[in-house]
C-alpha cells in the first residue's frame, strides 16, 4: 500500500483505513455501499454525509446512540469544527448529556478543542458551584 502524504484529504485516510480491512486495494467509502449513520458521520469527519442528512430532515439530530451520545458530542470530542458548527446552526441541543451528566463542551473542552467550545458555550446552559458543592448560580 502506499503512504499517503500530509496533505490527503478525508476520504483519502478514510479509504487507507478501510484498505487495511478490507486488502491491499485502496476502497471509497461509497464503494462499500453501507450508508453511514449520522453517529459515525460526525465521528469520522464526513461533512457532506452529516449535510446530507440535515437537509433531507429525516434523522433525529439529537438522538442519543447505545452509548449515551449524540452526534454533537462525537464531533465536539474529536475536533470536527466544520461539523460542530453545521450541527449547531441546525439547532441541536447543545445541552444535551450522557447517562454520567457529560455534554458536549465537556467533552470538547477536555479535548482541548477551544473553538467547539467557544461555540458551544454561546447556547449551553450549565451551573457553576463553589468549592464546598454549593450551587452559585446558572447559565
Amino acid at each position: 500500500m502506499s503512504e499517503l502524504s500530509d496533505e490527503a484529504s478525508e476520504s483519502e485516510q478514510l479509504g487507507a483505513s478501510l484498505s487495511l480491512w478490507l486488502g491491499e486495494s485502496m476502497v471509497r467509502p461509497e464503494e462499500l455501499d453501507v450508508p453511514l449513520d449520522l453517529h459515525t458521520a460526525c465521528s469520522i469527519g464526513q461533512y457532506d454525509v452529516v449535510a446530507e442528512c440535515i437537509k433531507k430532515g429525516e434523522v433525529d439530530l439529537d438522538r442519543k446512540n447505545v452509548g449515551g451520545w449524540t452526534p454533537l458530542m462525537y464531533a465536539a470530542y474529536i475536533g470536527h469544527d466544520n461539523i460542530a458548527n453545521l450541527l449547531l446552526e441546525a439547532g441541536v441541543n447543545v445541552n444535551a448529556t450522557t447517562a454520567k451528566g457529560i455534554s458536549p463542551l465537556m467533552l470538547a473542552a477536555s479535548c482541548g478543542n477551544e473553538s467547539i467550545a467557544y461555540f458551544l458555550l454561546q447556547g449551553a446552559s450549565f451551573w457553576v458551584y463553589s468549592f464546598d458543592g454549593g450551587c452559585c448560580f446558572w447559565t
